[in-house]
């Protein structure tokens, strides 16, 4: 990706002050790029994001007083045009779908190599997405397909078995324009996903028992699934993934929480 002649100014907003001011240092080593401020919180950013011209949010997803998902929200019910990408160390399905899902056009893990970080920087402020390869996969894999058209189908299966841009680009015959094209076409789907569940007759959501239930396993390996944490055969995986698929299933955080503490209970 080209550096642009102009500087992107970047907002870092993490909760952890350590991790801003370290950000904001690394960052400012590229002439290419500009840390305009950092926040503690969504909250803070909202503000932040008002008040200054910012071009690129650096947003981690676990904060106090508004967590990255509900500042991604009101981004979106703002009007505030922003390019987000999500900075976190958590790769759970759950996380990267709800994040995409909410509006961030990059998704990035804090122990990635800084190359992928400034790539993601400048691939997004270019106005793409920047999704690597296994965030991808596991995005695809989690993305319902009841609404896609044949193609869409394809190009999902193909990522979330971990092929790159290039390779299902090679295998479907089709330029990687056309690739990127698709996927911003697929991610767009959810928009009108949300629009339903705001109408005022939305479609039932399913209940995580009722995903256990269907996929014959405990709520609790469900939401170890989803949050891709404790053990669980890859056959239990699917059985999961495919309720969730069908249903376009949200994990709800304390209903999460309680299935695990129900399993880590003592037995009679």
């Amino acid at each position: 990706m080209l550096k642009t002649s102009t500087p992107i100014r970047i907002l870092v907003v993490d909760d952890h002050p350590v991790v801003r001011a370290g950000l904001a240092r690394w960052l400012s080593t590229y002439p290419d790029l500009h840390v305009v401020g950092s926040a503690a919180d969504g909250n803070q950013a909202i503000t932040m994001v008002s008040e200054f011209e910012v071009d690129i949010v650096l947003l981690d997803l676990r904060m106090p007083h508004k967590n990255g998902i509900e500042t991604l929200l009101e981004f979106r019910k703002l009007g505030i045009g922003v390019r987000v990408i999500v900075l976190t160390s958590y790769e759970s399905d759950e996380d990267i779908y709800q994040s995409v899902r909410a509006g961030a056009q990059g998704y990035l893990l804090k122990a990635s190599p800084e190359e992928d970080m400034i790539e993601a920087i400048r691939t997004v402020h270019a106005g793409e997405r920047y999704l690597p390869t296994d965030i991808a996969s596991r995005f695809a894999e989690r993305m319902p397909r009841a609404r896609l058209h044949s193609r869409q189908v394809e190009i999902l299966d193909l990522v979330s078995r971990g092929m790159t841009d290039e390779q299902v680009s090679s295998q479907l015959h089709i330029a990687a324009r056309t690739f990127w094209t698709e996927l911003n076409a697929i991610i767009e789907v959810l928009g009108s996903l949300d629009e339903e569940d705001a109408a005022p007759t939305p479609r039932k959501q399913i209940t995580i028992a009722e995903v256990a239930r269907k996929a014959g396993v405990s709520m609790a390996t469900v939401s170890r699934v989803l949050n891709n944490s404790g053990k669980h055969t890859e056959e239990t995986r699917r059985a999961v993934m495919k309720v969730v698929k069908e249903y376009d299933f949200q994990l709800n955080g304390t209903a999460a929480s309680l299935a695990l503490m129900r399993s880590n209970a003592p037995r009679d």
